[in-house]
């Protein structure tokens, strides 16, 4: 049996609007419900590395970014008809990377139809416009791949089995550079390491690239990049990301505790984190002495002293601090939980801590 069109409409939706891979029907599992990620793949040799000096009007004359096709300036493209599909119905124009009017509305492309060989379609031509004539016969154009496609019902007349008339387009196509690039003497690159020692051995890491460290010193993978050549230190790094940081997931850190369990830790926060506030809610009253505070190991209780909790009542204690964690390594910004007693026989509580 055939795929139906719903199943593939069920395919693009969950793929396209939701990154996730299908893994049911719509009817069994609705997009928000699929688990499995499943992002786009972009290529560096498909990024536009200098698309901030796209103009948000097309310009009047060819530059090391744009190229434009028009009467005026180059001539208007003439294409090529697919010869794999139905008559007319496929032009190719030969390139890649025409700019979409997302960058600008005057990007819109447009289309004639013409007699081959002509370098003034635009003014001697028939234009055909995306929406059709009102006979069913619209194009759509991919500007990634430089293939028009009249996807209407029917044919416009001018292109028609009865005429000669070829098609061409009027447009801007992205001829900038491509890929990931550091500075004009060419693009960063990437490394790959297992661990900071690794880095600081390869002598070949130079200002700008892009470092991917499996081991940041915590057990965590942490991406950097070189602030100069041949690194030595994290001085001479800057992180940004790590673990942590692009979890979706890691602005908050909570775990229940027990009279008995000592210090618990909540977890690793990243450089330039503060928590916003600090939670303790009693869900079974401690007896004895037991206190809980919150902080690291160089401060118990930086983020919720002891006197700030009644632990013999059931309910919930807050508290806002302003301190910022600032150490690069995720290791030496760990949150904890301190449980002390020494006569305490019962208690449970409920913690978290919620950061930016």
């Amino acid at each position: 049996m055939a795929i139906t069109d719903s199943q593939k409409v069920d395919l693009l939706w969950k793929k396209v609007g939701f990154s996730k891979a299908k893994t049911d029907t719509n009817t069994s599992k609705k997009a928000p419900n699929e688990a499995n990620v499943s992002d786009l793949i972009v290529s560096t040799s498909m990024i536009w590395a200098q698309s901030d000096d796209i103009a948000g009007t097309i310009p009047g004359s060819n530059s090391s970014v744009v190229h434009v096709y028009s009467d005026a300036i180059s001539g208007a493209k003439e294409t090529t008809e697919d010869g794999t599909s139905s008559d007319n119905r496929t032009w190719k124009t030969g390139t890649t990377n025409w700019i979409p009017p997302s960058f600008g509305a005057t990007y819109q492309l447009k289309v004639y139809a013409a007699a081959t060989g002509l370098a003034n379609a635009q003014s001697t031509g028939t234009q055909l416009f995306e929406t059709g004539s009102g006979n069913e016969d619209q194009w759509y154009f991919d500007y990634q791949s430089g293939i028009l496609h009249f996807i209407g019902d029917n044919l416009p007349s001018d292109i028609g089995t009865a005429t000669s008339n070829v098609i061409y387009v009027s447009g801007g196509k992205y001829v900038g550079s491509t890929g990931i690039g550091s500075d004009a003497s060419g693009a960063s690159a990437t490394f790959r390491k297992s661990n900071l020692a690794a880095v600081y051995a390869d002598a070949t890491i130079n200002e700008g690239d892009l470092i991917e460290v499996t081991d940041g010193g915590d057990g965590e993978y942490a991406v950097y990049i070189a602030r100069q050549d041949n690194p030595a230190s994290t001085g001479h790094l800057t992180l940004v990301s790590t673990r942590d940081s692009s979890g979706t997931d890691a602005s908050t850190l909570s775990s229940t505790v027990q009279h008995n369990d000592g210090t618990v830790t909540l977890g690793n926060v990243s450089n330039f984190s503060r928590p916003m506030e600090v939670l303790i809610e009693v869900t079974t009253v401690f007896d004895g002495d037991t206190t809980i505070t919150i902080g690291d190991d160089a401060d118990t209780d930086r983020l919720m002293p002891a006197t700030y909790v009644d632990l013999s009542e059931q309910q919930v204690f807050a508290v806002n601090p302003s301190y910022v964690y600032t150490d690069a390594l995720d290791a030496n910004n760990t949150i904890k939980a301190y449980v002390t007693t020494t006569s305490g026989t019962q208690g449970t509580a409920k913690i978290r801590v919620s950061y930016s």
